[in-house]
């Protein structure tokens, strides 16, 4: 029956890329005793309750492999249709080229090569930390009452791309480095990609690498066994360390492009389609999979379901005896994610003659919503020290505590950014932090955040040329527009501790993805600021004291500077007006009526912001009324850094004086 069912599935997975013409059947057909094996003989899911909190998590790292994938999800009972499957790849469809959280069963947006992988990461740490904060320790070795409440596994489906990608390895060192067990992946190796076998550009060993790494490995060299497929896999879960099971697979296996290139994408021949189909003794209408190859899939799946649901449900009431009332709620809010923090109503002190960079007003704004808020966890690569984004006496995670909130992800940017992913999709609010200079190795992974439009928050320090003789290499210039240009993302650029407060209240009321970039200039709170203000993403921050001749917009530090040159330009008669815009995304987003409040029709615009030009051509009539900087900076003093770019003070003022 095993063989009958894997039919099945091969056979409606072709389905749905011939009736779509497009597709990989080469992989649909090569992994489909994997995805089998594993939904049938040990996923533990629930159909019928999808986001059950206990289940195992499933990442299709090899996203190219959706359809099989959906008709696996379609089989097993998940809010899949016939519909869906026929739409496949179709405006507004359930089932989109690759798979995204939308669709109900799939955990993760893969898409981009490894970022399913490194995202599991995030997910198995999940479950470590839940595991030690709230299950009940046995009193002794002999003791079988105690059961946990979280114990659940995460697996991944990987290709040779996924192993191809440095994040690949990555996700596997830091993996490792947690113990990170119950992380468990299965390996397609087909050895071939788009262009061809991976010999041309692929000869390293794959499991010798994990096992350097300390993984516990296994080879299946025959991958259509079912039974070589379990066994491995029940060998994997009884490992100490995390797993990664190799299975050898022929690509297109049945077809007569199996083993080349040329099945890896789009449609087959409808002679190919039509003998594959005979071969799998499934001849028939697309889309009316064999009733009993599809029914002993269905059944296993439920069958286990119910039972290990129906467990979990005695246990949690078991423990709901025990914990206490916040302990219950704070389970309840992982799984419903409900929970809310109004800053508003924090005991936020605020000395203005306080002079502070940054960075030290966010560390203590984070620190005190991170002791109201148990559901904030930090991550950071290896410039917390300097970030200061660390939560103060939360401790650092570590393979035997798990009990901490602080995750120090070494130099490992672009896993940074999977893992809060996974953290997120898990119930955390996430933090990350790091240089905005080196969020270039996230980009993937930010935009998967909004993609999949996560809680997930990211520090960016040192966000501009101020940073001086550190040199070029260290000074953010496009950075910022590029995030800009990224949809659903918020952007928040604060002036000082009053705007860090106004941030973090935006961001804990929105609940989506969100990025803070921070200078090293010290500044103290300026006159004008406002925290409730930053919700409009711009305000009046300092009014002009007669007819507004010209107005500046200035973001994060440069507020204090375009208030300097407010100052300065008064004593020649001419008034400024000062606006603060915090978060460009906001403003836009506002009525016409509040914008044309902000800005006087007879009233020049001018934009001083220590970052590329790029996005704010919209304010402005021409290039001359922006104090930007758009080319690379020099090791220099700050002072020198701003000449040399011509937006220091004395620059700027004579430009605005001619102009105006």
């Amino acid at each position: 029956m095993d063989n009958r069912s894997i039919a099945v599935l091969k056979g409606l997975s072709l389905d749905i890329i011939q009736n779509a013409k497009a597709g990989h059947p080469g992989s649909c057909l090569s992994s489909a005793p994997i995805l089998y094996t594993l939904f049938t003989k040990h996923l533990k899911v629930n159909p019928k309750n999808p986001d059950w909190i206990n289940r195992d998590r499933f990442v299709l790292s090899s996203g190219h492999t959706s359809p099989l994938l959906y008709s696996m999800l379609y089989l097993c009972g998940y809010q899949i249709s016939v519909d869906d499957l026929r739409n496949f790849r179709k405006f507004n469809s359930g089932t989109p080229a690759y798979p995204e959280i939308k669709t109900l069963g799939v955990e993760v947006t893969t898409g981009m090569h490894a970022q399913g992988l490194a995202t599991s990461v995030g997910l198995a740490l999940a479950e470590k930390i839940y595991a030690q904060k709230y299950n009940k320790k046995p009193k002794n070795s002999f003791d079988k009452k105690t059961k946990p409440l979280f114990n659940y596994y995460t697996y991944v489906l990987a290709s040779d791309a996924d192993m191809m990608e440095g994040l690949s390895y990555e996700a596997a060192s830091f993996a490792s480095h947690l113990k990170l067990n119950k992380l468990i992946v299965l390996y397609d190796s087909n050895k071939m990609t788009m262009d061809g076998s991976t010999d041309l550009t692929f000869s390293e060993n794959v499991v010798s690498r994990f096992s350097s790494m300390g993984w516990h490995t296994q080879i299946v060299k025959n991958g259509n066994s079912v039974s070589d497929i379990n066994k491995a896999i029940i060998n994997a879960k009884k490992s100490k360390m995390p797993s990664l099971i190799q299975i050898n697979t022929k690509i297109g296996d049945g077809s007569v492009l199996e083993n080349t290139n040329k099945i890896h994408f789009g449609e087959l021949t409808k002679e190919d389609y039509e003998n594959i189909k005979k071969k799998l003794k499934i001849e028939g209408m697309p889309f009316l999979p064999d009733k009993e190859g599809a029914d002993y899939i269905r059944d296993q799946v439920l069958k286990r379901a119910e039972l290990e649901y129906t467990n979990y449900e005695k246990i949690y009431s078991e423990y709901k005896q025990e914990l206490d009332q916040n302990q219950i709620t704070q389970i309840e809010n992982i799984t419903y994610n409900n929970l809310y923090l109004d800053l508003s109503k924090l005991n936020l002190q605020i000395n203005p003659e306080a002079k502070e960079t940054l960075r030290d007003s966010n560390s203590k704004i984070l620190n005190i919503i991170a002791n109201n808020f148990y559901n904030i966890i930090g991550a950071s690569d290896d410039t917390v020290g300097s970030t200061k984004a660390y939560l103060y006496d939360k401790g650092d995670i570590t393979f035997n505590n798990f009990n901490a909130r602080n995750i120090r992800l070494g130099l490992r940017e672009n896993l940074m950014g999977a893992v809060v992913n996974g953290l997120a999709l898990s119930g955390f609010r996430p933090v990350a932090s790091t240089y905005l200079a080196n969020s270039d190795y996230m980009i993937t992974s930010i935009r998967n955040t909004a993609l999949m439009n996560l809680p997930v928050t990211y520090i960016f320090t040192h966000d501009s040329i101020t940073t001086g003789a550190d040199g070029p290499s260290k000074q953010p210039i496009e950075q910022l527009a590029h995030f800009r240009a990224m949809p659903n993302i918020n952007v928040y650029r604060p002036a000082d501790i009053k705007e860090i407060i106004g941030t973090w209240q935006c961001i804990m009321q929105d609940k989506k993805p969100s990025i803070i970039t921070l200078a090293r200039t010290e500044v103290k709170p300026q006159n004008g600021t406002n925290a409730n203000n930053v919700s409009k993403g711009a305000y009046i921050e300092s009014e002009a004291t007669g007819h507004i001749d010209a107005v500046i917009i200035a973001t994060g530090a440069e507020v204090q500077v375009a208030n300097s040159i407010q100052e300065r330009l008064k004593h020649d008669g001419i008034n400024i007006r000062v606006i603060s815009m915090p978060c460009m995304e906001k403003f836009l987003e506002a009525n016409d009526g509040y914008k044309s409040e902000l800005f006087p029709y007879d009233a020049e615009v001018f934009v001083i912001e220590y970052e590329s030009s790029l996005g704010w051509e919209k304010f402005v009539v021409d290039s001359d009324h922006l104090f930007t900087v758009d080319k690379f900076g020099v090791s220099a003093s700050k002072e020198d850094s701003l000449k040399y770019q011509g937006v220091d003070i004395d620059s700027i003022i004579e430009k605005i004086k001619n102009i105006l």
